[in-house]
């Protein structure tokens, strides 16, 4: 299996954006300090006036480093009467995510104006199937952000999903990280480090210290050109977050192999695809 090339690059997304937290002004605050790259993914339905304002002041101040892009409508959908998260999962009919992602372009376009990125979208949990991709690609949308994995299994899966030209199978999505999904002109530009998850995939809580950060950077390294690092912002309000934050960061910023890029630098202009990359996608709440 070919090896990634010596050049790395590395880009950061904050997910969740709405009210003009503190938490989110500290995440903010940092990564224009440390002079890196973001993709804030904005919840359309939670935008208030006051994060639009600030939002619209950092991206004429810091151009290059603050990109807002569309993060679904609201964030959730009842499904047999349970709220999920997720919003275009359970198969939800054209016109319903039609009409969803279009109103929540809309009101982005009111709010941020020029400051919105109107070409990358991330679908929340990174739930998605064929339809979200066929009305992403009807409303202008050419970036599709979700999640990848590198483990043996995941590998394995995403493998036989692409044989089989699939975005989704047995429950599970297929990434095509660094290339399109199938019958799609879309970029699939995904995240592979989740910094803020909380509990693993049998539910056991995670304390990721900066060492567990590096050490997922390079299992993901060894295997993707590009590697997405996810945050969500409202998780530091806990003590030590932002320091751990700040210490991967510096981490990242001084290793030789690692160019810090955007992400709507990498939709534009891909690496060079290593190897099937990795089953589902990183745990989102």
């Amino acid at each position: 299996m070919k090896r990634c090339p010596d050049e790395i690059a590395v880009f950061f997304r904050d997910d969740d954006v709405g009210p003009l937290s503190e938490p989110l002004r500290a995440v903010m605050a940092l990564l224009l300090e440390e002079s890196v790259a973001c993709s804030y993914q904005v919840v359309p339905m939670r935008l208030t006036a006051e994060s639009a304002s600030h939002a619209r002041r950092l991206k004429q101040a810091h151009g290059p480093l603050v990109y807002f892009h569309q993060h679904g409508l609201r964030h959730r959908q009842e499904v047999r009467g349970r709220t999920r998260w997720s919003e275009f999962a359970a198969g939800r009919p054209y016109q319903q995510q039609r009409a969803d992602i279009r109103e929540g372009r809309r009101r982005l376009e009111d709010g941020l104006a020029e400051a919105l990125d109107p070409h990358v979208f991330t679908p929340p949990c990174h739930q998605y199937d064929t339809t979200t991709l066929r009305v992403l690609e009807e409303t202008g949308f050419r970036t599709l952000s979700a999640g990848v994995r590198v483990g043996p299994a995941a590998r394995a899966y995403y493998g036989l999903g692409r044989w089989l030209g699939r975005v989704s199978l047995l429950g599970g999505h297929v990434s095509y990280h660094g290339a399109s999904p199938p019958g799609t002109r879309l970029t699939e530009i995904s995240v592979c480090i989740d910094v803020d998850e909380a509990v693993d995939r049998l539910g056991r809580k995670l304390v990721k210290d900066a060492d567990r950060l590096w050490l997922e950077f390079e299992a993901c390294a060894a295997r993707l050109a590009s590697v997405g690092v996810m945050l969500h912002h409202e998780r530091y309000a806990e003590d030590g977050r932002l320091e751990t934050l700040r210490r991967f960061v510096r981490r990242l910023k001084r290793d030789p192999r690692v160019r810090m890029v955007a992400l709507p630098d990498l939709a534009a202009a891909p690496p060079a695809r290593c190897a099937t990359p990795a089953a589902t996608s990183p745990r989102r709440r």
